[in-house]
């Protein structure tokens, strides 16, 4: 197809699509969190990867603590470009609203599927994801119902030389699962501008800019859009137990 050949085509496309779904939502809040992540990436052949993360989140303009949380995620590359995975988190969740306070636990998992591929310095992400998520300690007849939801989630990046800086702006959806099919309306929207940067033997550190917007929030049995800011910071570092390809001199 010659339209995937031209990548200012296509990065025009994706951005186009990102930025009309964000005015469609009204802003009812102007809350600034902050989201941290130390992780641990093991890339143990060309085919399989593992990682473990630790995350801590604060909310009401970065002074409370949200929630903090273990994930660990692993991925099977099954053809090129192409990779199914899942993951499990888990979670404590600091409940500081109501009568009853205090740190909740709860668990959640995740099957993905990744589609990523290159257009020269442009590179092109896409992401199915269904997670389910539930507090632990309660069953369904003390009123724990799972929250199971779709995500979609597309973005592009570019790598600007010589700082060797990628840049990357995503956009994602969330469907929440209604008898045991996909919704037909978006529940959460993301938007996120991310700039990284890989050390020599230190890691990769990023950070980004996030607009989450929670649609159709029952307040006062009325549906509201609600919609906050985030600012990140991630550290990653990465064991590689690859086999290097010898160069063809030494062959």
């Amino acid at each position: 197809m010659k339209l995937f050949k031209k990548p200012i085509t296509v990065v025009l496309t994706i951005v186009c699509v990102l930025m009309y779904s964000k005015p469609l939502v009204a802003q009812n809040s102007n809350d600034l969190e902050g989201w941290s992540a130390i992780q641990l990436d093991v890339r143990a052949n060309e085919k399989i990867a593992f990682s473990i993360s630790e995350h801590l989140r604060y909310r009401n303009d970065i002074t409370t603590v949200s929630n903090y949380f273990t994930q660990v995620e692993a991925g099977y590359e099954i053809v090129k470009d192409l990779e199914l995975g899942g993951g499990v988190r888990f979670i404590k969740k600091n409940d500081d609203v109501g009568k009853k306070q205090g740190i909740e636990s709860h668990f959640r998992y995740q099957f993905d599927a990744n589609f990523k591929h290159d257009i020269k310095r442009i590179g092109l992400s896409y992401r199915f994801r269904y997670q389910n998520k539930n507090e632990l300690g309660f069953s369904e007849d003390e009123g724990d119902i799972a929250k199971e939801q779709f995500r979609f989630l597309l973005g592009v990046g570019y790598k600007l030389y010589p700082l060797n800086i990628v840049f990357k702006l995503k956009g994602e959806f969330f469907s929440a699962f209604l008898n045991g099919a996909v919704g037909d309306k978006i529940d959460r929207q993301r938007f996120t501008f991310s700039a990284s940067r890989k050390f020599h033997r230190f890691g990769k550190i990023a950070l980004f800019y996030r607009i989450q917007n929670d649609l159709n929030v029952k307040v006062k049995k009325t549906e509201v859009s609600v919609s906050k800011s985030i600012l990140g910071f991630k550290y990653t570092y990465t064991l590689d137990f690859r086999t290097p390809i010898e160069p063809l001199s030494t062959l």
